[in-house]
């Protein structure tokens, strides 16, 4: 046996073409789903009483309209906008962009998550910024009184600043994320 050739490893020439074409026609073999084989998910169709986001040229403003879906043909899609009781016809081909919602979501833990990470680090740079040499008279009746202890450098008044900074920010966060909003999804005009 040769020195530096572990006797597991094949090192015969052919060998590593051999791996290639075996890889090559198993990848080649394994059944893939084309697209027009793969159904539309449930959650993306558009049905009666769907909240729908779509975009049409017909629309005099240029973004997104928020509706529910009165009925649904293949050619011809009804819409109702807001608490109005008037109905609004379009045809699928007019639909440039439509998107169905899949309920709504808030954003708590982001927001807390963002809130701790920005009250942190401002309140941590503000007091080390703000940093001061305690002065302390001994004369007064109870000496010098330090109810979260000796502060006696910039970084120790910089992590105090930040633990409150970061509680506040949290907090603050955490009622900012609060609001509900949709969680869209593409959809498509199809009946079931």
């Amino acid at each position: 046996m040769r020195e530096g050739v572990s006797p597991s490893r094949d090192t015969r020439p052919g060998a590593a073409m051999r791996f290639m074409s075996t890889l090559c026609a198993v990848a080649l073999i394994t059944p893939v789903a084309g697209f027009s084989q793969t159904a539309v998910p449930d959650d993306a169709r558009v049905d009666v009483g769907s909240r729908v986001r779509i975009a049409a040229p017909v629309f005099s403003t240029r973004q997104k309209e928020v509706a529910t879906v009165v009925s649904v043909t293949p050619d011809t899609v009804v819409l109702r906008f807001g608490a109005t009781t008037a109905y609004r016809s379009l045809a699928s081909s007019d639909i440039t962009s439509l998107e169905v919602s899949r309920g709504t979501h808030t954003r708590k833990a982001k927001g807390a998550i963002w809130g701790l990470l920005i009250g942190a680090g401002t309140a941590a740079a503000l007091g080390y910024a703000l940093y001061e040499e305690p002065k302390c008279m001994s004369a007064e009746p109870f000496g010098c009184i330090d109810i979260l202890g000796p502060i006696s450098s910039p970084g120790s008044t910089a992590a105090i600043s930040a633990v409150g900074g970061g509680i506040l920010g949290a907090v603050i966060g955490t009622l900012l994320g609060m609001r509900a909003t949709d969680s869209w999804v593409p959809a498509t005009v199809s009946l079931r």
